[in-house]
């Protein structure tokens, strides 16, 4: 107890000091008699204790170097030397003595105090780098590298405490950071130095440290042992073992810093061929050892830039292709070559030049393009259309793009591709393939099998757009091929052969295939390539899925889809079609389209009807032979035909309703809930049925109509036919009522019965709505009172409602339209009746302004024109003549001067006229003297019609010649 009482007191007495010392800034007190008055009675550890918290506070920034060494003393005593480097981290390196702490760091191995202190206090980054660096070689002899790193990250030994510590040193340098603060490094232009410094530190051949480094004994007595040391580029190397995917991401932060610089060696202009690390030249001089050769003479920089310009880029991945790939050094023994060749060294560094080859910054030889461009295409083993796979293949493909033509071996990639499925990076390849044929720089034998090729991977690929690309690219190669002038060899005889020709007959191979993917657009490209050879193209194609794709590349061109898409290469397609192809068409369709044979038929004449007869009844194609007889003038057994086959489908729909359940009806959850999977079987079931009964019904309605399309197409004006054709009607209305008969719906359950005789009554409104317009009214009701008298005539009671309100809608509409016609008539009477008696007045005449002083020859000049001619007045006043709108009689009349006189006889002959014609009543009142009624108001109320009723163009504006109204007498 007294212990503790003399601890608690002794800490109180530390905190007092500690505390005025730091306020009064008395640190030669704090660290000179405080300080050893407590080392005098042997309470340090207490005191040490206390100031650790004002140190990591921001409160003391200094430690005198002899309380410093104890404070090391006492944390490493406590096990907890990491409180030393954090204590440090907050402490103002400048002042203290350099020489003490920098050796006491390295003695106890506190490398992340070391960094920092470094960078600091000195401003220098690469000698604790170096320094640590000579640890990791250290740790490097001492452990086992092929030891698998934890999943957690705890580190195991010092070895990958140290690398990975070294690591994140570079990062941070890299990123402009201060080590471990991360603090933005200050100044910026000191990042800009320091990034080439460190490159040109990692990239070393051969190991020599500097004197700072040397002056220890033990490190003078390892520079030259074996191990890491003696391996080529040794930091490069030994980092790369400690993680080499961390590496690389660090290098990556170095060489994408923006506003980076590069010195670019004179390596990068020699041919790609040249570039190979693992053999050397004809001297035994391999490209690493040229480059350094070199150096960097090639683009020298001015002495102001050339602290900022970093080695060159193809240099450092020619430096990583040694590490990882090359293990003859004699240092390298073999379990740091086996950990060097792990997967996932590999894959990190393939994965690293495949970023920097896709930029164009680096090069590498076509094995090494083959490894990249074979981890790339690893990644695409993944299900169809998954976002990584699609990725993949892209990554792939700019690669491919981005490269030059002579970096890789195209049979190769290919192959790889081929094998990872990636068929859009095959087609690039496949495409170079047939244009370095076409230029002739490889052997023409190899044309035809990458066009065909290429056209594969167009094919199979998932996307629908990009399949019918194959089109334009198909094409495009062909005219390509077409208007080269060379002539290319194959074998030893030289036998010349047209790249065009060797193109089509590739292509021909491929059309059963288009056909698949689009046959309008195979079809237009058939135009243009192969319109000589059509029936070739119909050969062809006749043996493939048994004839179908010879019906859609027919189908395209005769049913007019390809005229709507290219109007000319429909025109030339089927200006080259012949009967023969018609007929094939037909064929064609009969066997795999039977329901469309009725409508080619009906709206086209290109074919053989007896021909087309006989195929139609060998396919049972009702509707078609049906329509084939009839042109062939057999009427009669045309349409009993269509009816036999109506009653057939009648039939086959009545067995199909039976079919279906009482569930089929209406939907009870509940039962279908108790009956379980039971009842949602027999769900399923019924609902197949209904599906089943309505495809059937549509069939039924569509032999109706054809049916009543041929009773129509034989009904005419004429009497006789007349007669023909009302016997045609009633023969389709008689099989229609007696088929309640034969079909015996008496027998059937209700709800059957029920929905076969909606079926019928709406076959028999289908038929009388159309009986209507071609029979008239009184034979209609005449055959339904006389033949079916016997017969309930409820059955067509709603066909009958159904007429009469059909034509009670007409009749109502013809008279609102009447009534609308005659307001729009007498509207116009009434206006037209307005515009004649409207006046005018005149301001002037022919420019002459009324009611002023005028000279006396404007005066007589207006007393000729107004005395003989008719004027005209315009919007503005000015009265002019026109003589255009006189009559030949009135003309003459101006002419001689007399027109009072024509005038009068004008009037004398109106009057005459009027006075001639007898009284008659308007709108119930005698016609008085004066009337101010036109002629056409006149005939309107009497019900005549007049000129303004004639339903023709109407001009508006156009009035006729003024009418005497007010008459006397």
């Amino acid at each position: 107890t007294r212990i503790d009482l003399a601890q608690s007191h002794f800490q109180m007495l530390a905190g007092v000091c500690i505390e005025f010392c730091v306020v009064t800034r008395r640190l030669d007190l704090l660290f000179g008699p405080i300080f050893r008055r407590f080392q005098s009675v042997h309470y340090t550890n207490v005191f040490l204790d206390v100031l650790e918290p004002y140190v990591l506070n921001d409160k003391l920034h200094y430690i005198a170097p002899d309380a410093m060494a104890q404070f090391v003393e006492h944390c490493k005593a406590s096990n907890d030397v990491a409180t030393v480097e954090r204590c440090l981290l907050h402490m103002d390196v400048t002042i203290m003595d350099f020489d003490s702490i920098l050796s006491l760091l390295r003695k106890n191995d506190m490398y992340s105090a070391l960094l920092h202190v470094f960078a600091h206090g000195l401003n220098d980054f690469i000698t604790p780098l170096e320094i640590l660096m000579e640890a990791i070689f250290d740790a490097a002899d001492t452990f086992d590298l092929n030891t698998p790193r934890r999943l957690d990250g705890v580190h195991q030994n010092k070895f990958e405490q140290y690398g990975y510590k070294a690591i994140l040193y570079l990062q941070h340098c890299f990123k402009g950071q201060t080590f471990p603060q991360g603090r933005d490094l200050k100044p910026e232009e000191r990042v800009e130095t320091l990034r080439p410094q460190i490159l040109t530190f990692l990239q070393q051949e051969q190991y020599s440290p500097s004197i700072s480094v040397t002056k220890s004994d033990v490190v003078m007595r390892k520079s030259h042992s074996t191990g890491l040391r003696a391996c080529a580029y040794p930091y490069m190397h030994v980092l790369m073992l400690v993680d080499s995917k961390a590496l690389l991401t660090t290098l990556t932060l170095a060489l994408d810093a923006p506003g980076a610089k590069f010195v670019e060696s004179e390596s990068k202009a020699e041919p790609v061929a040249a570039w190979d690390v693992e053999v050397g030249d004809e001297n035994g001089e391999t490209v690493l050892q040229q480059m350094r050769r070199n150096g960097m003479s090639s683009n020298t920089p001015g002495e102001e830039e050339i602290d900022i310009l970093c080695p060159d880029r193809q240099h450092l991945v020619n430096i990583l292709s040694s590490v990882v790939y090359v293990f003859e050094s004699e240092g390298a023994n073999a379990k740091m070559g086996n950990a060097l060749q792990s997967q996932v060294a590999k894959d990190a560094f393939l994965d690293f030049m495949a970023k920097y080859l896709l930029r164009g910054v680096v090069r590498a030889p076509k094995s090494l393009t083959l490894s990249i461009i074979s981890r790339m295409s690893s990644r695409s083993i993944s299900p169809k259309d998954s976002p990584a796979r699609l990725f993949a293949q892209d990554e792939v493909i700019q690669l491919l793009k981005a490269l030059p033509r002579d970096s890789y071996d195209r049979h190769e990639v290919l192959a790889t591709v081929k094998q990872s499925r990636m068929l859009r990076a095959a087609l690039l390849l496949h495409k170079e393939g047939v244009t370095v044929c076409l230029d002739g720089r490889e052997n023409v034998c190899a044309l035809s099998e990458h066009f065909v090729s290429a056209i594969d991977c167009y094919l199979v690929d998932e996307d629908l757009k990009f399949r019918k690309e194959v089109f334009d690219y198909a094409k495009k190669e062909c005219v390509v091929a077409s208007v080269a002038t060379s002539m290319m060899c194959v074998g030893d005889n030289k036998e010349a052969t047209n790249a065009h020709e060797l193109l089509r007959k590739a292509l021909h191979t491929k059309l059963s295939d288009l056909v698949s993917l689009d046959a309008v657009l195979t079809a237009q490209l058939v135009a243009e390539i192969f319109i000589d050879d059509l029936d070739e193209v119909m050969n062809s194609l006749k043996s493939v899925e048994g004839g179908e794709i010879q019906f859609k590349f027919l189908h395209s061109i005769i049913s007019e889809d390809l005229s709507r898409a290219d109007p000319v290469a429909g025109q030339v397609l089927n200006a080259n079609l012949s009967i023969d192809h018609h007929q094939t068409y037909l064929s064609l369709m009969a066997q795999f389209h039977p329901d469309m044979v009725y409508q080619h038929l009906s709206t086209h004449d290109n074919y053989r009807t007896e021909e087309c007869l006989k195929l139609c009844q060998e396919y049972e194609i009702a509707d078609a032979s049906a329509y084939l007889l009839e042109r062939m003038g057999n009427i009669s057994s045309a349409l009993q035909l269509m009816l036999q086959t109506l009653e057939g489908r009648m039939m086959t729909l009545k067995r199909i309703i039976r079919g279906i359940g009482p569930s089929g009806y209406s939907f009870d959850r509940n039962a279908l809930r108790r009956t379980g999977g039971l009842g949602r079987r027999k769900q399923d079931h019924n609902l197949a049925e209904n599906e089943k009964k309505e495809k059937e019904i549509q069939s039924v309605k569509r032999i109706l109509i054809v049916s009543l399309d041929l009773c129509e197409r034989n009904s005419g004006p004429s009497s006789a036919r007349t007669e023909h054709g009302s016997q045609l009607w009633f023969n389709v209305l008689d099989r229609l009522i007696n088929a309640k008969g034969f079909l015996r719906l008496a027998k059937e359950l209700p709800e059957h019965a029920a929905i076969m005789s909606a079926v019928l009554s709406e076959l028999l409104q289908m038929t009388m709505q159309r009986m209507v317009s071609n029979i008239p009214l009184p034979d209609l009701v005449r055959k339904i009172t006389t033949d079916h008298s016997g017969n309930r005539l409820g059955e067509f009671r709603e066909m009958i409602m159904s007429m009469l309100k059909t034509y009670s809608c007409e009749v109502d509409v013809f008279t609102r339209a009447a009534d609308v016609m005659h307001h729009d008539v007498r509207c116009m009477s009434l206006e037209k009746k307005r515009l004649k008696l409207r006046g005018s007045r005149v301001q002037s005449v022919s420019g002459v302004q009324l009611g002023k002083r005028v000279f006396p020859s404007k005066i007589k000049a207006i007393d000729d024109i107004t005395s003989s001619i008719i004027l005209a007045v315009d919007s503005e006043g000015d009265a002019t003549t026109r003589e255009d709108i006189l009559d030949d009689v009135t003309r003459s009349d101006v002419k001689n001067k007399d027109i009072v006189a024509v005038a009068l006889s004008k009037l004398r002959r109106k009057r005459e006229r009027i006075s001639g014609q007898k009284k008659h009543r308007v709108w119930g009142r005698a016609q008085t003297t004066v009337n101010m009624m036109t002629t056409s108001d006149v005939n309107f109320c009497k019900g005549k019609s007049s000129e303004a009723a004639f339903m023709g163009p109407r001009h508006i504006g156009a009035l006729s010649g003024a009418e005497h109204y007010g008459r006397l007498g």
